[in-house]
């Protein structure tokens, strides 16, 4: 069954990418930490460090997005699935899957012409740290990517159980 396969390929992948978020969360709390007391005590300054975490939230949200919509704790709602029948409601959860890859798989479209385009043209962040732009765009292809992937191992179990 390719479905099941699949959806255990899956898996992994989202727990590396839980890891990742997780990762990034931590050194942002730990570096805002170290970087109060630094200052506070006249130990150190690190100017770069709040473009880091700027990037660590970047990061690690399109991280753990993916991450979250595989264990459902996403937000849900879920009224009008309650008051329809269960073929209907069954139904409705299948096309808002469908909506969700079309969307994702849009969305990784435009960050690859996005990225592809920046990295022609040789664009660079210019801010305390310098480099190039369309590395901004990977973890957008990764997000959106994975969510894609995400909505299809929902559909096809879906399809498995109905």
């Amino acid at each position: 069954m390719i479905g099941a396969r699949f959806r255990a390929a899956l898996s992994g992948v989202m727990a590396f990418a839980g890891a990742i978020a997780a990762l990034c969360f931590g050194l942002l709390a730990l570096s805002v930490i170290l970087d109060v007391l630094g200052r506070n005590l006249g130990l150190l300054s690190w100017p770069w460090l709040n473009e880091v975490t700027e990037y660590l939230i970047t990061v690690g949200t399109f991280a753990g997005a993916p991450w979250v919509l595989h264990h459902s704790g996403h937000v849900n709602v879920d009224v009008l699935l309650r008051v329809v029948s269960k073929d209907t409601a069954s139904a409705m959860v299948k096309i808002c899957f469908v909506v969700g890859i079309v969307i994702s798989l849009g969305l990784t479209w435009l960050a690859v012409a996005t990225l592809l385009d920046s990295y022609k043209a040789g664009a660079l962040v210019f801010k305390t740290l310098v480099f190039p732009e369309w590395y901004l765009m990977l973890p957008v292809i990764w997000c959106f990517g994975l969510c894609g992937l995400e909505f299809l191992a929902k559909l096809l179990q879906a399809g498995e159980t109905a």
